[in-house]
């Protein structure tokens, strides 16, 4: 990739007042022995006033009309926060604002969502910004074509339907959770084909029921429960109905109660391996994967006990 000259946001103003700023806005990026890229980002979108004259402040954002009348940014105090979704050559993440630090991703609202830029163009917003960072959402993917483009990996999964792949649900719901943020998709054949679960959702009388059976089934058989619950929903895709379940990585290690008869049960470990949720039964993987949550690899190992 060509060495970064330089990057910004340019606002084409539609309408400013001391609150709020409406704007169409535009990303232009120059690197060496290349022409200017100008991408449009929003056709319309609004950001608090505050918000605004910071990103102009910091250099990032510019106006398209730099003559504008009347215009001077104000000196409001203004936090900035990249929610990450995805990294790699590019970087997908949500712009986050807010007035302070203080509890800023449990009360900041105003984002611009989805934006995705070079790996290179976003580190120069990182420190020019001095923002900073979660990777709560790392991986989300909420469109099912590109998740089906994507094709089952460590963070994405496709089931048939969940009446008949419950056991299967389970596994893989367990899995991510024990090792990273993932996808689960219901209605989803083998071959990528999208089928959709409408049949399962008319038994069950309406999408709400539906869900709350996944729900049910996930808190009934999994222990400990689920920190965060995962986060359900039914999408409408070419017609059909399919479920997407983001699983957020947990913070002990999970495991799938299987009944064993006589009323007994045993617990399942599973973690993702190879892009596959596999089963771990071995007493001393399983010490070592407990011991890595808890403690954390490097201080295991300066502890001798891995």
């Amino acid at each position: 990739m060509n060495r970064l000259i330089t990057c910004r946001f340019v606002a084409a103003v539609q309408r400013l007042d001391d609150e709020e700023v409406t704007l169409r806005l535009f990303h232009e990026v120059e690197r060496e022995d290349l022409p200017l890229f100008r991408e449009r980002i929003r056709k319309r979108c609004s950001l608090p006033r505050s918000c605004f004259d910071h990103l102009i402040r910091t250099g990032v954002l510019v106006l398209e009309d730099p003559n504008m009348d009347g215009y001077r940014p104000q000196n409001a105090p203004c936090v900035v926060g990249f929610d990450i979704l995805t990294l790699g050559r590019r970087v997908s993440f949500d712009l986050c604002f807010h007035s302070k630090l203080d509890a800023f991703w449990q009360e900041s609202t105003t984002r611009l969502e989805a934006l995705m830029l070079d790996e290179d163009v976003f580190e120069s917003y990182t420190y020019r910004l001095q923002a900073i960072s979660r990777y709560l959402y790392l991986g989300r993917q909420d469109n099912v074509f590109r998740a089906i483009a994507v094709d089952e990996n460590h963070e994405i999964e496709f089931k048939q339907d969940f009446l008949n792949s419950k056991e299967k649900i389970l596994k893989s719901v367990v899995a991510f959770a024990n090792t990273n943020n993932g996808n689960l998709y219901l209605g989803v054949a083998n071959d990528k084909k999208i089928v959709g679960i409408g049949h399962e959702i008319a038994r069950y009388g309406n999408e709400d029921k539906y869900l709350l059976a996944i729900a049910s089934l996930l808190h009934n058989r999994i222990y400990p429960l689920l920190t965060p619950f995962p986060e359900m929903r039914v999408l409408t895709v070419a017609g059909k109905k399919v479920v997407h379940i983001w699983v957020p990585v947990g913070n002990t290690m999970h495991a799938v109660l299987e009944s064993i008869g006589n009323g007994q049960q045993r617990r399942r470990v599973a973690v993702k391996q190879n892009n596959q949720s596999v089963w771990v039964d071995d007493p001393y993987d399983l010490a070592e994967l407990y011991i890595k949550r808890r403690i954390g690899t490097h201080a295991a190992a300066n502890l001798g006990l891995l």
